[in-house]
């Protein structure tokens, strides 16, 4: 059985393994920095430590970012090594524990680029996309 954290960007269900998230936090102020990577959007203190962060809205090429009171910043290790990511989202929901019959299958929201999606899961009959953490910081 795998577990993962689900969350929303723009109304959208995702969720990402567990395994990768290191610590969810409110969103903290961003330091803009000069000629950022595009997906870059700044720059955030966390308890002393810089981490580059990506407002997951503008990566996916959804509506415009809007940060809200339930906003979160999931602090992750894209593919699970590496140095630590924040990736704004709108919310963050509970742990899905998925078993194997609901693996992931393919990518069902159109409006997404699907090379920055991993699979999709079915969740309560819904669809919960997952996306590529790795290929999202390229």
């Amino acid at each position: 059985m795998k577990r993962y954290l689900a969350f929303t960007v723009a109304d959208l269900a995702l969720a990402i393994q567990l395994d990768q998230v290191f610590e969810v936090v409110e969103v903290p102020p961003i330091t803009r920095v000069p000629r950022p990577a595009r997906h870059i959007e700044g720059l955030a203190n966390l308890r002393g430590k810089t981490v580059p962060v990506v407002d997951l809205r503008k990566r996916l090429g959804l509506i415009n970012p809007v940060t809200t009171g339930q906003a979160r910043m999931i602090i992750a290790l894209p593919g699970g090594r590496g140095e630590p990511m924040g990736f704004i989202v709108d919310s963050v929901g509970e742990i899905l524990s998925v078993g194997e019959a609901e693996a992931p299958a393919g990518v069902t929201a159109p409006w997404v680029d699907e090379r920055l999606v991993a699979g999709t899961l079915q969740v309560h009959g819904r669809p919960v996309l997952l996306p590529d953490l790795v290929k999202i910081l390229e």
